[in-house]
């Protein structure tokens, strides 16, 4: 198995602790919760400052 990052670091130097989620793959549920998550992160609108 690779060895999976515990922190990033982002463009602002700022230090963020990562998370790793491996459902089953029976987990349908579970599965389509982490999806929906995701959708949602990536769809919020970025702030642009004025």
């Amino acid at each position: 198995m690779a060895k999976l990052a515990t922190e990033y670091t982002d463009i602002k130097e700022i230090r963020h602790k990562v998370e790793h989620i491996a459902p089953a793959a029976s987990d349908e549920s579970s599965r389509e919760r982490i999806k929906e998550e995701l959708c949602n992160i990536l769809a919020k609108r970025k702030k642009v400052p004025a």
